[in-house]
């Protein structure tokens, strides 16, 4: 199924080039930042004078800024055969609670759980805050999911985390299989991750983890190795990070690790410990702080589960997003450190230190950002999107607040990848080649699009074997993605 190149209307702006899918990508380097004071209170005046950018120690111009706060705009009714990816109740931002068996010692799995039994039902506001469960296998187990939604009026959940938790723990407890060595079990906490990260991708803004662990190891000497040779995981750690923050996911680590006790998942005995750590408890704490300062979260500061929550509901409240080009020829495939500091005084900033400037071939990020979100269960919903159905035309209406728009001089300039998948009944998914949308905008044009959205027009093929279409809508500047399912019967009932 091919979404052809239709008529594309974004304020009578846009310039689609048949060529632009091999031009290379601008890599604008996206920083959600948050900005405290002395006292620890957020800081929300901030303008993006007042801020300060050096990538490896050079100065950066400012491409893209814009303050964030955590409540969306009302979502307006839908008409007939219109479609949303966002509905009233969805707001900005969640916490997620990452209850991790898989890198827990027993002693840690019994104290962590205990903590959140006797601390969650005083958690206030439980409605963005979600929880799962990881098992000694890397299986993930909803205990909150962020899908369905509860009903209005319903009491927090939070309520009855013991019952919650004890049978979620019922059916995930498993002997551990011999097979997950050390490397197996780290291999499986990246992919844990990563399929967190694309459920999370529903719930439009950053969303913090709460991941009480004990961690993993950094790296492996030669004998805990499979290949017999030492392995360092800080460039696959910088790859899941790099994925993570496409979703505006970032990582608090809460370690749960049991000092002295002979079941510390990271301890060094014979080089395994009772649960197969074969890491040491100081690289363990250099793994999750890694992954903390990569996606701009918090390192972690103890074992108190509740004051990383609220820590990380206040974090939620406001941000700031802010975007830089990296100097031409800077995609060398090497990490590189970026630095946030304010003009201001006594400010404390927290943003993710680094990024891996990866050198893709052309259209390799938007390639693997529509894989993922057309084999997602959910849609994303990181740009709002609304589609109505008039036959077979469908158009389509972006939320230009949530694209990353460069100032360039006196005007603002985006560039989006467009795709339409189809699904067939048995699960089949074909997809034709993405529509590029390159647009330039004056500062009016840009005004009324971020009141109004912008507005693309495109005819479906006709109906066959499919059983629904989602559109993809991929944003080049910033990575993000926002997609929108239709039914085939809105399809059919329209024309």
């Amino acid at each position: 199924m091919k979404l052809p190149a239709a008529a594309l209307l974004i304020l009578a702006a846009v310039f689609l080039r048949a060529d632009s899918l091999a031009q290379p990508e601008p890599r604008l380097v996206n920083l959600n930042v948050i900005a405290f004071d002395g006292h620890g209170r957020m800081v929300t005046d901030l303008t993006a004078d007042d801020f300060q950018i050096a990538d490896g120690g050079k100065p950066q111009k400012i491409a893209f800024f814009h303050p964030t706060r955590r409540k969306l705009r009302d979502q307006p009714a839908l008409a007939a055969n219109e479609f949303s990816n966002r509905t009233a109740d969805t707001s900005r931002g969640a916490t997620v609670i990452l209850y991790d068996l898989l890198n827990m010692g027993f002693g840690a799995r019994g104290y962590a759980a205990n903590e959140m039994i006797r601390d969650l039902p005083q958690v206030e506001s439980a409605g963005s805050l979600y929880m799962y469960l990881v098992s000694v296998d890397g299986a993930l187990y909803p205990i909150r999911d962020v899908w369905p939604l509860p009903e209005p009026g319903s009491p927090p959940w939070t309520g009855q985390i013991k019952q919650m938790l004890d049978a979620t723990l019922k059916s995930a407890t498993k002997v551990r299989s011999v097979e997950i060595d050390v490397f197996i079990r780290i291999q499986l906490t990246f992919n844990m991750l990563e399929a967190l990260g694309a459920r999370l991708a529903s719930i439009p803004g950053r969303k913090n983890i709460i991941w009480v662990t004990d961690g993993i190891p950094i790296e492996l000497g030669e004998v805990r190795s499979d290949i017999g040779e030492p392995v360092d995981f800080t460039p696959q750690i910088r790859r899941l990070c790099e994925a993570l923050d496409r979703s505006d996911i970032a990582l608090y680590p809460v370690r749960q690790i049991m000092m002295g006790r002979s079941d510390n998942i990271g301890a060094m005995s014979d080089g395994a410990g009772a649960t197969g750590g074969g890491g040491t408890g100081q690289s363990s704490i250099a793994t999750l702080d890694l992954f903390a300062d990569l996606t701009g979260g918090r390192r972690t500061a103890g074992k108190d589960i509740r004051a990383a929550i609220e820590q990380s509901m206040r974090d939620l409240e406001f941000s700031y997003q802010i975007g830089y080009y990296p100097p031409a020829g800077s995609l060398d495939n090497k990490f590189h450190k970026v630095r946030v500091t304010s003009k201001r005084k006594e400010l404390r900033i927290q943003a993710k230190s680094g990024y891996y400037a990866w050198n893709f071939p052309p259209g390799t990020v938007s390639t693997d950002a529509f894989r993922a979100t057309a084999g997602a269960t959910l849609d994303a919903a990181e740009i709002g999107l609304r589609a109505t159905v008039a036959g077979p035309a469908v158009t389509l209406r972006i939320n230009a607040n949530d694209l990353a728009l460069s100032r360039e001089g006196d005007a603002f300039t985006g560039h989006l990848r467009i795709l339409a998948v189809g699904y067939s009944p048995e699960g089949t998914v074909t997809s034709g080649e993405p529509i590029p949308a390159d647009f330039r905008l004056t500062v009016a044009q840009r005004d009324e699009a971020l009141r109004n959205g912008i507005v693309v027009a495109a005819k479906l093929p006709p109906v066959k074997d499919e059983g629904r279409f989602r559109i993809i809508v991929f944003d080049r500047g910033s990575n993000a993605v926002g997609s929108i399912t239709v039914p085939v019967e809105a399809l059919r009932a329209a024309r």
